[in-house]
């Protein structure tokens, strides 16, 4: 049955900002009345439309007028906004609030953790908290969509021939909700969107039944909503209102708007299966049909905006009107005001950007927008724009989780989680919002001083845990002796450790709050947090509007009941903060540029700009992934008349047909992003094929892009670096171990030894052969002196190794045995050399120094043995590779023959005697067994081979010639000058990769490289 009245429904064409265009059809109604505008109530979609639809009437407005009322229909207060016209009806009832989203979210995570756990399956508290996500977002699309949830009865997945999973998960949700929906009536609470179905309901009833006196309009709106369609119907049929439909395509055929659907089941299939969801004019339709209308009688609303009202349809046509295209007139193929940018990846894709709204800024009152679903382009173009003092509002706002206050937070989560390793508890030290605590009277730069030397201490590897280990840290460097190497200085000492109690003060609640059990109390872990965090930063976390987000996130969360959902595992403490902090969105303060603005998909349907650049116009960006539902399979979703993800495709197709009918149009996409090589978007690539060659390609921004950081000049080439130091400078010791690097790589040498410059370890390094080096050269020393080198004592050392409470675990899982293995190897070699040979251990790890060339050389003897015979055996131990033969005679690998020197002439304190044996002790696996014992010499002649005898002498001769070279005399310490031998720790030092030909990078990435 037609409509007796037709009703007042309209749409812009492509290209027309719908609040400009709202705002001036309302100037065009109220005349010049002052106080007209009071009487006119305008329903937008939500908050975000309201903003732009009062920024229009700003730029319209003339003094003195007052604003309309404006009401946003997404929130859940529309019955405060709005105020007498939802007042109760015919005694209707009160309508009860709506669960907060964090009380939601914890209730359904509490629920599907009960329903896990009776089921047997085991599911932790951050894959919950993700299942009860989408969860909710399943329960909102139930309620927006007004379905009973008895037609869940009607549904047989077995029947359907579905997956084991998706039965399971089906069955679940039959727990699930009713089980939801009872919390729910005990709370005295409804869900929001079933909130927003009854202040709707009320409101569309209450324009049917007491039509106001004031002027409607519904502008906007686009989703089929059925709640939302009623509404818009009534509105629609008011005498004095109208609705405003973002662009329909009026002159799309009958045949095809008939073909977009949705169709009724066919031959079994089930409900939609054959529409065209993906479409952009799809969800029109589909309003149009809830709300009882046809297109026809759908009036325009404006002109068209030239001939791209034409060619969109033509873009984004069904798949077989495509064929129509050879058909066409070049003149229906151009989109004059189109341009596509094309760049190399993200980053020179937002420098472009950037540049493009710069140079729009210089042409007086033109308004311009970057319009993209991508965040990170977003943010990039911001900081873009930044370089030219322009201050840009992103209205689809950023996540918490990137901002600095909320970045501290998951830092000291990942110290709970990690047990206060050196990495995260640096990482919450160094944040910039960190400064030390009031009662400790320090400034920011001298906290970072003692930061740093923290930093000094920590490097290498941990081995232990927590706090205490910290502490012990400190001590322990505070109490080393003047003959061991220190990592800082006396004065830097003393302040470590007089600024450490009162860090550790701060932390200490952090540590107290997690149970002996290795599980948190997450209630007190979140109070704790936020305790620490407030003092670190006296308050600053809390300031601006990212602190009040992340107050207002914390005072939410503490509310409801945390304990309710488990006692989590310290190490989950951040996946789940991290968890409940996605989605938390924080939106700028305005006050940007008046001219510029970065949208989202969902702010930029209402408006538009004199130049608009669709910016990520890549698969997965544009349009984005669906994210995948797990509740609920396709062909349930499908029979539920739930919307598909194709639904998502139809609406971003819908919003860049409405972009590309603006004045000036840039499409922008990147060939790669930082996951590597990307794909067109579809859409670009519909508009490819239709336009061809006269699609216009915008090649001057990228150009610019290009030469905007380019350094002046091209780089320089780096010679091989050969330092020429003076006498006085070459006047340093030798140790026995530096010889080798002194005549491979002189250059290490005098950044070592010359410039005192070395390489530091990383923080909480992971252990490496030179670190279990180190512990086992420890335990030797003290197996020698305590235990007097009694083979069972070094035994009894290995069993009890390392065997403290806070070994950190990866020391304790892969190393420990290990180093236990190779001290057992050593004393059980030891023992037999003593019970067959009559060998016995004379010193071990001994120092020694001797003048050679009047230089000094200092060295320390691993271990030195005395033979049957009485003469010497020089021991190396090594946690590796051991040097070879030929190594050892081109004079590479002299500290046997140094150490038996100094043995010779009495250097090394309670040695007498002449070396007659030189063996490497390797503790590394040889042919499937632990530990072998190499010599580097033989007793008679062989190739490459020096004899024992000669070997003392060998290296004398060689190591003068180095002293004689290097030390008094002239010769450049040239880099790598044996690359067969050499190694060392300062290839960035000398900038090897520019000159070394075997390993020299493209000149073009020089550039590129970091600092040195």
């Amino acid at each position: 049955m037609p409509n007796p009245v037709r009703p007042s429904l309209y749409t812009l064409p492509f290209g027309r900002d719908l609040c400009e265009a709202t705002v001036a059809e309302i100037f065009s109604r109220v005349g010049n009345d002052p106080m007209a505008l009071s009487n006119v109530i305008l329903l937008l979609p939500n908050n975000r439309a309201v903003k732009s639809m009062t920024d229009a009437f700003v730029r319209q407005l003339k003094p003195g007028l007052l604003l309309p009322r404006m009401a946003a229909l997404g929130d859940l207060g529309l019955d405060e906004s709005l105020g007498p016209l939802l007042d109760p009806l015919d005694s209707a009832p009160v309508i009860l609030p709506a669960i907060e989203p964090m009380r939601r979210l914890l209730l359904l995570t509490r629920l599907v953790l009960k329903q896990r756990a009776a089921a047997g399956a085991n599911v932790t508290t951050t894959e919950a908290l993700r299942f009860a996500k989408k969860l909710a977002d399943v329960i909102d699309e139930l309620e927006i969509e007004q379905i009973d949830f008895a037609k869940f009865d009607d549904i047989q997945p077995e029947a359907q021939d579905l997956a084991g999973h998706w039965q399971s998960s089906y069955a679940d949700l039959l727990q699930l909700i009713p089980a939801y929906q009872q919390e729910l009536a005990a709370m005295g609470c409804i869900g929001p969107s079933a909130r927003r179905n009854l202040l709707l309901a009320r409101l569309a009833k209450s324009f049917a039944g007491h039509p106001p006196a004031d002027w409607i309009i519904a502008a906007g709106l686009s989703t089929a909503a059925p709640a939302v369609a009623k509404l818009l119907r009534n509105v629609a049929m008011l005498p004095q209102s109208m609705v405003i439909l973002p662009s329909i395509d009026l002159d799309m055929s009958d045949a095809q708007w008939d073909e977009l659907g949705p169709h009724a089941p066919v031959d079994g299939a089930p409900y939609g299966a054959k529409s065209h969801d993906s479409h952009p004019q799809y969800h029109l339709k589909l309003l149009l049909n809830k709300m009882g209308f046809g297109r026809a009688e759908v009036a325009l609303l404006g002109k068209k905006a030239g001939a791209a009202s034409n060619v969109i349809p033509q873009i984004f046509c069904l798949p077989d009107a495509t064929s129509d295209w050879l058909a066409l007139a070049p003149a229906q193929k151009k989109l004059p005001n189109c341009r596509l940018l094309v760049a190399d990846d993200g980053a020179q894709e937002a420098i472009a950007v950037a540049i493009l709204i710069r140079n729009a800024l210089e042409q007086p009152e033109k308004r311009v927008a970057l319009i993209t679903p991508n965040r990170e382009l977003g943010n990039r173009v911001s900081a873009q724009l930044a370089r030219w003092n322009i201050v840009v509002d992103d209205s689809a706002g950023a996540p918490l989780l990137q901002k600095p206050e909320a970045m501290l937070m998951m830092a000291l989560a990942e110290l709970i989680a990690q047990n206060f390793a050196p990495v995260p508890l640096l990482s919450a030290l160094k944040h910039p919002l960190v400064c030390p605590h009031s009662d400790l009277d320090e400034g920011r730069i001298e906290w970072l001083d003692h930061v740093r030397d923290l930093d000094l201490l920590l490097r290498g590897p941990s081995e232990a845990m927590g706090l205490s280990a910290i502490a012990a840290k400190i001590a322990q460097e505070s109490e080393k002796g003047a003959d061991e190497r220190r990592i800082l200085s006396r004065t830097a000492k003393a302040k470590l450790q007089a600024w450490w109690p009162g860090v550790r003060n701060i932390l200490a609640g952090l540590e107290a709050t997690m149970a002996a059990n290795g599980k948190a109390d997450l209630a007190h872990i979140m109070d704790a947090l936020q305790a620490s965090a407030t003092a670190l930063s006296q308050g600053a976390i809390w300031k601006g509007s990212n602190g009040r987000a992340l107050a207002s996130f914390f005072e939410e969360l503490g509310r409801n009941n945390l304990t309710a959902i488990g006692l989590p595992k310290a190490e989950a403490i951040p996946s789940i903060l991290s968890e409940l902090l996605a989605g938390q969105v924080v939106r700028p303060a305005y006050g940007g540029h008046p001219r510029v603005a970065i949208y989202g998909l969902l702010e930029a349907r209402l408006q538009q700009a004199d130049m608009l650049i669709c910016g990520g116009l890549n698969e997965g960006i544009w349009p984005q992934l669906a994210q995948p539902d797990p509740w609920l399979a396709p062909r349930i979703r499908r029979d539920l008349h739930l919307p598909g993800p194709e639904r998502n495709i139809g609406l971003s197709a819908h919003d860049l047909s409405v972009a590309l009918g603006a004045g000036e149009v840039i499409l922008t996409r990147a060939k790669r992003d930082r996951g590597g090589p990307t794909v067109a978007s579809r859409f670009l690539l519909r508009i490819q094929a239709l336009l061809g060659d006269a699609l216009k390609q915008e090649t001057a921004a990228v150009k610019l892009a290009k030469a905007l950081d380019r350094p002046e000049g091209s780089a320089s080439s780096y010679r091989r670096p050969a330092p020429v130091p003076s006498s006085e400078q070459r006047k340093v010791s030798v140790s026995i171990t530096q010889f080798d690097t002194l005549k491979a790589n002189p250059y290490s040498f005098y950044a070592s030894r010359i410039m005192g410059l070395s390489q530091l370890d990383g923080v909480d390094a992971e252990p490496s052969h030179a670190w279990r080096g180190s512990v086992i050269h420890r335990i030797l020393e003290l197996w020698h002196k305590e235990d007097g080198g009694d083979p069972a004592g070094l035994i009894r050392r290995a069993e009890g190794l390392l065997s403290n409470n806070p070994l950190h675990p990866a020391l304790r899982a892969l190393w420990q045995p290990r180093i236990a293995k190779s001290l057992r190897w050593i004393a059980e070699e030891t023992q037999r050399q003593q019970d067959e040979e009559g060998r016995a251990v004379l010193v071990s790890e001994e120092k020694g120094t001797m003048e050679l060339a009047s230089v000094k050389i200092a060295g320390r003897a691993d271990r030195i043995d005395r033979l049957a015979d009485g003469s010497l055996a020089i021991v190396d131990y090594k946690s590796g590779t051991t040097p070879s033969a030929a190594q050892v005679s081109a004079g590479f690998a002299l500290q046997l023959g140094l150490l038996g020197l100094m043995a010779e002439n009495g250097a090394i304190k309670g040695v007498t005697g002449s070396p007659s044996r030189f063996e490497y002790w390797s503790l590394a696996k040889d042919k499937g067994e632990f530990g072998v014992i190499k010599t580097p010499t033989s007793d008679k002649e062989k190739k490459n081979t020096i004899l024992s005898s000669e070997f003392l002498a060998f290296a004398k001769s060689e190591a003068l010639a180095t002293l004689n070279a290097w030390i008094n005399g002239g010769a450049a310490f040239t880099a790598m000058l044996e690359p067969k031998y050499a190694y060392g720790e300062h290839n960035q030092l000398m900038r090897l990769q520019e000159w070394d030909g075997r390993q020299a990078p493209d000149r073009d990435d020089i550039s590129k490289a970091g600092p040195l």
